[in-house]
């Protein structure tokens, strides 16, 4: 083939038809990769360190096994993030905050260049959420707002269910048939999809069946421990990954768990002096073994616990600064590492996103997901089919961190996902006047003018003839001898008719 014709070639069509472009997602990695990251494999290849290496080698390698290599970040909210959770199927997340919307997010709807929700609700008018929970099958979402009363809604954001308030004036909390109080947090039950548990600041724990609003199904009156006895405020809850117990903190310090089947009047087991009194301890969790109890508390500390020897921890940890009362805990999927936030202090400005080892509590790495401006790491959640970390801000922001080799789906659809190709018909922003080449009969009989071209004295005529600009009255009734309402709009004709009638 000669010369010349490979140059025709070149402007001819390929083939007919609807030609398909090739989406180049190399680049939208390259913007997702987080520079912490690509910093410390620059520090590796300077210090020469290579995976056989005995010195120093460990602990690259361990940092590589995670997912926090590439992250997306989805901005809605604009306050603090206060409740996250992301169904089984890894494909919707749901996410609370002090804004009170709940946002509902789609991986397969976005990609990098529409990174929004689909659906935005308030579920209770003015009032925060605290924690947001989908069921086993995906299909419920668990809402625990500020107010006293949980919510049912579907996965598409409708409102199913409210579950009933208590009596406010009714002293025993046993005779009440729901909370008094603001709720604190909700979990589902690990094997039963009807169950979910709430929680409250009116010392109680109350197990429901979902499909039974009137009253709660069973309920656990948490007493003090302390000198002065009485009530308490339960700050957290988590069932064991069996469904066997149900666990609980309170705010004079105190933990405790119950049997699930009952009886509920006292605790198989508790310890009072778990965490500082007054602090808030904001999360438990269990481990998958189902008899380590994992704490997070409003004393900077976490702690794990072995609930058959339930006198002190097996391991603590101080020096986590948290300052609020949604800040979570969780273990990774295979109960290696511990992940948590920590929040901003004036030593410290920028809260940080710890990845720790469940073995000895140390840290493995803690990452700064924005370093500019003061903000805090509050929920945290290490999804195990999707291999990817969630974690939410206080300045409105949800951190998707994710491994481009390791994770599967989620956030990486969104970055291999080409973006729509819009016709210019698409732009719903053009601004088109589409009434601009009609013609109308007005126009036609000359009534309609174009005002830039008048006079002032022809806008001010034709402004008196205007009844919505000259802001005339509506016009007064009479009613005639015949019974017939006509109003008083004389023309001449009327008005010689009438001095006619005068004269006789």
């Amino acid at each position: 083939m000669s010369d010349s014709e490979d140059e025709l070639r070149q402007y001819l069509p390929s083939g007919f038809g609807k030609q398909t472009v090739a989406y180049d997602f190399e680049g939208q990695y390259e913007k997702c990769k987080r520079r912490e990251y690509a910093d410390l494999l620059s520090q590796k290849a300077k210090a020469g360190i290579t995976s056989d290496d005995d010195d120093g080698s460990d602990a690259y390698d361990e940092l590589e096994e995670l997912p926090i290599s590439h992250e997306i970040i989805l901005k809605e909210h604009n306050k603090t993030v206060s409740a996250l959770d992301v169904d089984s199927a890894g494909v919707r997340v749901a996410s609370g905050s002090y804004d009170y919307n709940m946002d509902l997010w789609d991986f397969n709807g976005m990609n990098l260049a529409s990174l929004h929700p689909f659906r935005v609700v308030e579920p209770v008018e003015s009032h925060p959420i605290h924690e947001l929970k989908y069921s086993r099958n995906g299909e419920w979402i668990l809402v625990i707002p500020s107010s006293s009363q949980a919510k049912l809604f579907t996965r598409d954001g409708v409102e199913e269910s409210e579950y009933v308030r208590g009596d406010m004036y009714l002293r025993d909390m046993n005779n009440t048939d729901g909370h008094v109080a603001e709720l604190t947090a909700g979990a589902w039950h690990p094997t039963d999809d009807d169950l979910f548990a709430t929680s409250s600041l009116d010392s109680t724990i109350r197990i429901w069946d979902a499909n039974i609003k009137r009253s709660q199904r069973n309920i656990i009156v948490v007493k003090s421990r302390t000198a002065k006895g009485g009530k308490t405020r339960v700050s957290s809850i988590a069932w064991a990954s069996d469904g066997k117990y149900i666990a609980g903190a309170t705010t004079d310090g105190g933990i405790a768990y119950w049997s699930s089947s009952g009886p509920y009047n006292r605790p198989v087991a508790s310890i009072q002096d778990a965490h500082e009194k007054e602090s808030w301890t904001s999360g438990v969790v269990y481990g998958t073994d189902n008899i380590t109890l994992l704490t997070r508390g409003g004393d900077g500390t976490i702690k794990l616990w072995d609930i058959r020897n339930f006198k002190k921890p097996l391991l603590s940890r101080s020096g986590l600064q948290n300052t609020v009362q949604e800040t979570n805990i969780s273990f990774s999927p295979d109960g290696r590492y511990i992940i948590t936030g920590t929040s901003s202090t004036p030593e410290s400005l920028v809260g940080q996103l710890h990845i720790i080892d469940k073995s000895d509590l140390s840290t493995i790495t803690s990452l700064t997901l924005d370093a500019s401006k003061p903000s805090s790491v509050v929920k945290t959640q290490w999804h195990p089919k999707l291999d990817q970390i969630l974690a939410t801000t206080s300045t409105g922001d949800i951190h998707v961190l994710f491994s481009r080799e390791m994770s599967v789906k989620g956030a990486k659809v969104v970055v291999e996902k080409a973006p729509k190709i819009r016709h210019v018909d698409d732009n719903i922003t053009a601004d088109i006047d589409l009434t601009a080449a009609a013609v109308t009969p007005d126009m036609m009989s000359g009534k309609h003018r174009d005002e830039s071209r008048l006079t002032n004295q022809q806008r001010q005529k034709m402004a008196r003839k205007d009844p919505i600009k000259s802001r005339r009255p509506d016009l007064p009734l009479a009613r005639r001898m015949d019974g017939e309402v006509r109003v008083f709009n004389f023309n001449a004709e009327d008005e010689e008719n009438l001095q006619k009638r005068r004269k006789i």
